[in-house]
């Protein structure tokens, strides 16, 4: 029987309740259905839900929460688990600050224990951090989360490389390996990666990035090197401070390659610690500014990149940064969530251009129908007769390709409608064309609804993004709601657009070299929005 509420998130909501048989109290998370999604999706969901909770409730271990039962009712899954009533360890760092030397060892030590015997039962749990680590009245804690969006089992037994699910949830932003923000391949090392973080976290009380997008968050994840520890309090010795960084190294191979081992190691640093001057009560450390004997001065503050409000009239090269970091995370999937992932599609078809056969008349089929060929999950999604790209991220960017289907020159024209705004300065989508199959080279032509209306043809050559074009889009309607229809023409290397009939600009030359001639097609959202599809259109030309 439900008793009352204990929380609830984006897809979830968990109860308090009491079981008669046996007479315990559990705690019963509920998985709600997104109203985007249609019957399909809601079964496809609730399919795959089943199958993962199935694998996780195999996982055995003391330091792993228990899934005492799953299934559904009134068309809702669920899963009944322990209730622990010590609360999250994030909670309880809300109340504290940092912890010792020893109280922390003591949580890695239980933590690691719970990730090596999932990664050698082939589940990377993809989302360690404080809130996702339970505490009962003792001090021993559990690892939960596991197997409802990130339990991934390899079918050919459990030492192989996981993959991520195009529908795969990403993990917290501040947590995130860099190989999770780039959406590759992930082992178990991921996961030690976030154990650094919560480690970090433990010990200093506050994250080693921070930034004020996702975006930027996970740029420092991949490029920047973590603080030290030893900047911010006085009893990290050198020896603890290189555990803790290898943790944090960006490549998989230099960190520990199992939780065990970077468990261990860290305690055997701490046993080795001497007494060190306590903390100043402000809880930073006095260092050294310009090296040794010049002086002392504040702790310098840890890494932080800010991405400011943009405007279209000033802001090329900050959006050219800034999808130079979006292709970073391109071979993601679903959205950096609660992100926005890319999914990857497999492609089979002739990389020579394919000319969509026209129905009676002069109408030509509209693509979308052809529903098997674009991705379909909670992310991607149809609404009667629109494609619905619903990005719930600042990290990553929304796309769909068309699959197997390669075009030359071309005429495309697509009825695009913003349902949803990000609310923020601007949203941008529009049509990707001529991609590579590898997706390392296309076109992208985007608007966004920023200072009344504005355009932007790109070309991107992995890694750098080129401007060909851009300038206002007046004819643009930018409020929400209302439906823009994009036409563009391509015919060798050059390219002409229009926004609702009217010409943008004049015709548009590609000089670089070696011009894209050929190529898939797709549509994409970036920014927090979503973007309704319809009639797609594509007519060879000669």
């Amino acid at each position: 029987m439900l008793e009352r509420l204990l929380g609830y998130g984006g897809s979830s909501a968990v109860f308090l309740a009491h079981q008669h048989n046996p007479e315990r109290k559990v705690a019963v998370k509920v998985f709600l259905p997104r109203t985007s999604m249609d019957i399909q999706l809601q079964r496809d969901f609730y399919r795959r839900f089943l199958r993962e909770a199935e694998a996780a409730s195999k996982l055995d271990h003391p330091n792993i929460l228990p899934i005492y039962s799953y299934g559904e009712q009134d068309g809702l899954p669920y899963i009944v688990m322990p209730y622990m009533p010590g609360g999250t360890l994030s909670e309880y760092m809300a109340k504290r600050g940092p912890l010792s030397l020893q109280e922390a060892q003591w949580y890695l030590k239980q933590i690691a224990a719970a990730l090596d015997y999932a990664h050698t039962h082939g589940c990377v749990h993809c989302d360690v951090k404080p809130a996702n680590i339970l505490l009962d009245s003792d001090g021993h804690v559990m690892l939960s989360d596991f197997g409802i969006a990130h339990v991934m089992q390899s079918s050919d037994g459990p030492t192989q490389p996981l993959t991520k699910s195009p529908e795969a949830l990403m993990g917290t932003p501040d947590y995130i390996s860099p190989e999770q923000a780039l959406g590759q391949t992930l082992d178990g090392r991921s996961d030690i990666y976030s154990l650094g973080i919560t480690l970090f976290y433990l010990l200093a009380k506050q994250l080693p990035f921070k930034a004020d997008s996702t975006i930027a968050l996970a740029l420092l994840h991949i490029h920047e090197p973590p603080p030290s520890l030893a900047l911010i309090r006085a009893d990290i010795t050198p020896e603890i401070d290189r555990v803790v960084q290898k943790a944090l190294a960006k490549e998989p191979d230099d960190r520990f390659q199992t939780a065990g081992e970077f468990s261990a190691t860290f305690t055997q640093a701490v046993e080795r610690t001497e007494v060190v001057d306590p903390l100043p009560s402000s809880g930073k450390r006095m260092m050294p500014i310009g090296g040794a004997g010049r002086g002392r001065g504040e702790l310098t503050p840890l890494p932080r990149v800010s991405v400011k409000p943009m405007k279209a009239s000033s802001s090329r090269l900050a959006r050219l940064v800034r999808l130079c970091i979006v292709i970073l995370v391109l071979s993601l999937a679903g959205a950096f969530g609660a992100s926005v992932l890319v999914p990857r599609i497999t492609r089979v078809g002739s990389k020579t251009p394919t000319v969509i056969p026209t129905s009676t008349g002069n109408t030509l089929e509209n693509l979308l129908i052809n529903r098997d060929l674009w991705p379909s999950s909670d992310t991607y999604f149809y609404i009667q007769q629109q494609y619905h790209i619903k990005n719930a991220s600042k990290c990553c960017v929304a796309l769909a390709l068309y699959a197997n289907h390669t075009f030359g020159s071309f005429r495309l024209t697509v009825t695009m409608q913003e349902i949803q705004s990000s609310h923020d300065t601007a949203d941008y989508y529009g049509v990707i064309f001529r991609a590579s199959a590898d997706q390392s080279r296309y076109y992208v032509f985007e608007v966004d609804t920023n200072d009344g209306g504005q355009y932007v043809f790109w070309r991107y050559d992995g890694p750098q993004w080129r401007t060909i074009k851009a300038g206002p889009a007046p004819m643009l309607l930018t409020a929400s709601g209302k439906s823009n229809t994009m036409t563009v023409e391509a015919r060798g290397n050059t390219f002409t657009f229009f926004i609702n009939g009217k010409l943008i600009d004049k015709t548009m030359v590609d000089s670089l070299q070696p011009s894209l001639t050929s190529g898939e097609i797709g549509l994409y959202v970036e920014e927090q929005a979503e973007v309704a599809f319809s009639n797609l259109h594509v007519e060879a030309l000669k």
